[in-house]
């Protein structure tokens, strides 16, 4: 009983953070927009971090229902803070894209 209790409580923690895709948006103007949304959500959808070629990293921002990240680490390897404090490392990941009425949305990380 102390083990399944044990490793249910794992499983919590592991499931804890949701996973934040980052991508960019290749718009119908020829404008690109840097844009983050939680896997499993519409990325047509996905939250404002900056039009290119400003940079996306520092701008708090909320997606899915979780509130107070920021990307971090532009320049090198990538990462998401919430509220100041260390939520999850980012690794590229290509594996997806969508055709929005605004544009095509493709993944470049996934964190």
């Amino acid at each position: 009983m102390l083990a399944q209790s044990i490793l249910a409580t794992i499983l919590l923690a592991a499931s804890a953070n949701a996973e934040i895709v980052i991508g960019v948006q290749d718009r119908n103007d020829g404008s690109k927009r840097n844009l983050a949304w939680l896997k499993g959500t519409d990325a047509c959808a996905g939250e404002l971090l900056s039009v290119q070629p400003a940079n996306p990293c520092g701008h708090v921002f909320s997606t899915g229902g979780v509130s107070g990240l920021t990307l971090e680490g532009c320049g090198g390897p990538l990462w998401v803070n919430q509220n100041g404090n260390f939520y999850a490392n980012c690794h590229a990941d290509d594996s997806y894209s969508k055709v929005c009425n605004s544009g095509k949305v493709r993944k470049t990380y996934e964190c």
